[in-house]
């Protein structure tokens, strides 16, 4: 191994021998759990070995978490899966042009609750036009922060105004629209992550 692939298997390594300690796992249990030895956790921690990709996949399963977040380099030290700085949130927007949604978290599907902040143009809507509806046991918060915006949930009309809240089951048919002249900004948290 060169240097590069040596800190690639230290730091993943490193990785896997933290997340089994937050979940409480012992080398034996993580290894009964993805079907290897105790010794080749041990020498995968140490990075002295690393595994392949099929076992990656197996760690990840067993420790909860995406392949992508074993694998990610750890650039801004130990509170990088914590804390996300503004000019790191990912941004999109919407096909009309009237939405820009940013996330709010990295990592969004090891996460159980997915918060995102909108900025609604006047005119800017969620388009579907019979409403949209995220999986049964899903829930949404909606608080808006700055202006107004029209909910329909489940047939019936919600107007919000800044400071307002609005807290439903997500399997109910909704959709938004901002009816004012004004943009107006929102904070949507879902349980669990939707997009």
């Amino acid at each position: 191994m060169n240097n590069d692939q040596q800190n690639l298997s230290y730091e993943l390594g490193r990785k896997i021998n933290a997340l089994r300690n937050e979940r409480g796992l012992t080398m034996e249990k993580l290894g009964q759990i993805a079907g290897c030895s105790k010794a080749f956790i041990s020498q995968i921690e140490h990075g002295v070995t690393k595994p392949s990709l099929s076992m990656l996949n197996r760690f990840s399963e067993a420790l909860g978490v995406h392949v992508s977040e074993l694998l990610r380099k750890n650039q801004n030290g130990p509170d990088q899966r914590w804390k996300l700085r503004k000019n790191e949130r990912r941004t999109i927007h919407y096909p009309d042009g009237k939405v820009v949604s940013q996330l709010l978290t990295r990592s969004i599907f090891q996460k159980k609750m997915q918060p995102v902040i909108s900025e609604i143009k006047p005119g800017g809507s969620l388009a579907e036009k019979e409403g949209l509806q995220h999986p049964p046991g899903s829930e949404e918060f909606v608080f808006v922060m700055k202006g107004e915006l029209e909910f329909l949930l489940d047939g019936e009309i919600v107007n919000l105004k800044k400071g307002d809240t609005l807290y439903f089951y997500g399997d109910l048919p909704h959709r938004w629209l901002n009816k004012s002249n004004k943009t107006a900004e929102v904070l949507f948290i879902w349980t669990p992550p939707v997009w």
